[in-house]
């Protein structure tokens, strides 16, 4: 970027803050990927951590499977997005903020706060690795450096996950600044800078304290030639600093010994143990290799870093030992590990795409004929973007689609609702819905089931499928109308597993409600009535066919009923029931809009089946026989009750026993 008419400061820094803002953008870009599903595992127990601190106002997060810095600051992103709701009326006060939030969360706001703090994290890395390649190096490097780390997909991928991983690269990035600034100068202050990068870098993530030798190493080239008596005060600074910059970020580390030490042995048996991660066992030097080269620098950086290399230590050798120094032993450490992740790669992968982007200059600097120098060079600068940008546009896309579950979620809403729904999807979705079944295992039954009972939709979610049931799904996929078909993940097309709406139709003759017919006018007819003593319900459960009419005094009633609308309703019909003795007298009654909670007479579409519940509370009534009357009238108009027809309204007669 050419800005001729600006003096060299403010040109650098309009350069920090375009590679920043570039860098933010691609971090931000679809950051409420697949919510309200949450599909990484360390995301929600992160901010659980967080929003207790909050809702508590206690600043021990009584954790210490993670440090406390990146607690601390989406702590304060989430105060910021709590004080905003309260404002806006979505919590009465931060006690109200929703703790648990495992694979669905009814605050996806919250989630694209919290996600928000790694994003700015990560996208400072960016202008933090020029800088860092400019000293280093020269500003041609730092610049290439910067731009693949920007569009790098491992690095933007990460920076969209409320994960430790990404943002803790900054501080390493600046502590090899400070670094650099010791072996090249020696002094105090880049002592100082460089023991609070280490302790910031440490309080992000437990292992990257291993960037804490560049220090001592950076103290040795710079000393190596004079006394080391009298500067080795300066390294112990720097290491007390570091120490102390720690405690700062994580304090209840001694505040709360017991259980701080509980959480670094849990750590270190984890570790230990093998059990699981993205390969298994220590020393995976060739799966770890594997994935730089396939998925994080790609094979054009890895080839020209491995053939550069030796070019690179001979022309740049401090440099060099500097950032092979820290890249070497946070890989010993993850090496030594019997559980692997990949992500753990992230705090040096800035460190890896700087010695990639040194190796390339180091090699075309080795041309002889500059003629060929400069297409070479502009060659390997497209090799190396291209493949980072390619993965990159095809993850920000892909996360820009919206989760298939939450698709089936939001079609399933726009189709008629006045029978039951089975779902395999997050049950905290379809909290207060009275006709939509979160199961376990639709293939628990079989079609003639769902019918009977009144079910009508099916949403099936692949992650739920195994070898086992896969057949029995087919099947019962083959005796529904498929409404829509979801991708598998595998396919790449969009978040989320794969799955089906399928629709079984309405089959009234299959559901065994005791027939009773009656007609409202020209608007509504009854259909019949299932009906047994039991509990007052939330949701629109099957009751099997029942018309028990012997109930215990005081024992509430189930009463379930069906109908279907002449036509498209414009009122919001209110459904009576009264109780009445054999004098006549009203003893019992319920007043309620018919399918109130969720979907009231004017959505009903004209000649749909539609199931509603009317239980009734019953008070203390003397043995006898009872009258169940309903009738059907327009509270909000004030007008007289729908005519029954021929029909008096008696629904049934029950017996107090």
């Amino acid at each position: 970027m050419r800005l001729p008419h600006l003096p060299k400061a403010p040109r650098e820094t309009v350069l920090l803050g375009a590679l920043f803002c570039a860098a933010l953008v691609l971090r931000t870009w679809a950051l409420g990927w697949g919510l309200p599903y949450v599909e990484h595992l360390d995301e929600p127990a992160l901010l659980e951590i967080a929003v207790r601190m909050v809702r508590d106002g206690d600043p021990n997060p009584h954790s210490f499977l993670y440090p406390s810095l990146y607690l601390y600051l989406i702590a304060a992103a989430i105060r910021v997005h709590g004080l905003l709701g309260m404002q806006q009326g979505l919590y009465t006060a931060l006690a109200d903020l929703p703790l648990k939030h495992y694979q669905f969360t009814t605050t996806p706001l919250l989630f694209v706060w919290a996600r928000a703090v790694t994003a700015l994290l990560g996208a400072a890395t960016v202008p933090a690795l020029y800088v860092l390649g400019r000293h280093m190096f020269n500003v041609r490097t730092g610049l290439l450096a910067a731009s693949v780390l920007m569009v790098a997909s491992f690095h933007t991928a990460h920076s969209h996950y409320l994960t430790t991983d990404a943002p803790t690269g900054l501080w390493v990035v600046l502590a090899l600044l400070a670094a650099w600034s010791v072996s090249a100068s020696g002094r105090w202050r880049p002592y100082l800078l460089g023991g609070m990068m280490v302790g910031l870098a440490a309080g992000t993530k437990y292992n990257a304290a291993a960037v804490a030798l560049a220090l001592p190493l950076a103290h040795l080239l710079f000393w190596r030639r004079q006394s080391i008596s009298g500067p080795l005060g300066r390294l112990v600074a720097s290491g007390a600093v570091a120490g102390l910059t720690f405690l700062a970020t994580t304090p209840y580390a001694l505040l709360d010994y017991p259980s701080f030490l509980a959480g670094l042995r849990f750590n270190a048996e984890h570790y230990a143990a093998g059990l699981h991660g993205d390969f298994v066992g220590r020393w995976q030097i060739g799966e770890y290799s594997i994935f730089v080269w396939r998925e994080a620098l790609f094979p054009p950086a890895c080839s020209l870093l491995v053939v550069g290399l030796p070019v690179l230590l001979r022309r740049y050798p401090r440099q060099s030992m500097l950032l092979l120094a820290a890249v070497g032993a946070a890989l010993l450490l993850l090496l030594s590990y019997k559980v692997n992740f990949v992500r753990n790669l992230l705090p040096i992968f800035p460190l890896l795409v700087l010695l990639s982007a040194a190796a390339t200059f180091a090699l075309t600097d080795c041309v002889p004929a500059p003629a060929l120098r400069r297409p070479l060079v502009a060659l390997l600068l497209v090799t190396l973007l291209v493949m980072p940008v390619r993965d990159t546009l095809w993850q920000l896309r892909y996360w820009s689609r919206p989760h298939t579950m939450q698709q089936a979620a939001e079609q399933l809403r726009q189709l008629p609702q006045g029978m039951r729904t089975a779902v395999e999807l997050h049950p905290a979705q379809w909290s207060g819905n009275p006709s939509v079944f979160p199961v376990d295992q639709l293939t628990a039954y079989g079609a003639d089931w769902y019918r009977a009972h009144g079910f009508r939709y099916l949403v099936a979610n692949d992650d739920l499928r195994s070898a086992n049931d896969r057949a029995t799904y087919e099947q019962l996929k083959a005796t529904a109308r498929v409404i829509a078909e979801y991708p598998r993940r595998r396919a790449g097309i969009q978040p989320g597993p794969g799955g089906a709406l399928l629709d079984l139709g309405e089959h009234e003759e299959a559901i065994p409600f005791a027939r009773r017919p009656m007609q409202f006018a020209a608007e509504l007819r009854l259909l019949g009535y299932e009906l047994r003593p039991g509990p007052l319900r939330e949701r629109i459960t099957p009751l099997e066919g029942a018309d028990q009419h012997q109930v215990a005094a005081g024992d509430p009633l189930q009463i379930n009923l069906y109908w279907r609308a002449l036509r498209q309703l414009q009122a919001d019909y209110t459904l009576f029931v009264h109780v009445v003795d054999a004098n006549g007298q009203r003893v019992a009654q319920r007043d309620l809009p018919l399918r109130y909670s969720d979907y009231p007479t004017s959505k009903w579409q004209p000649g749909e089946l539609v199931i509603d519940r009317a239980d009734l509370q019953l008070p203390a009534l003397s043995a006898g026989s009872y009258q169940l009357m309903i009738g059907v009238y327009d509270a909000a108009a004030g007008t007289p009750p729908l005519s029954p027809g021929e029909a008096d309204g008696l629904l049934t007669t029950i017996a107090i026993n």
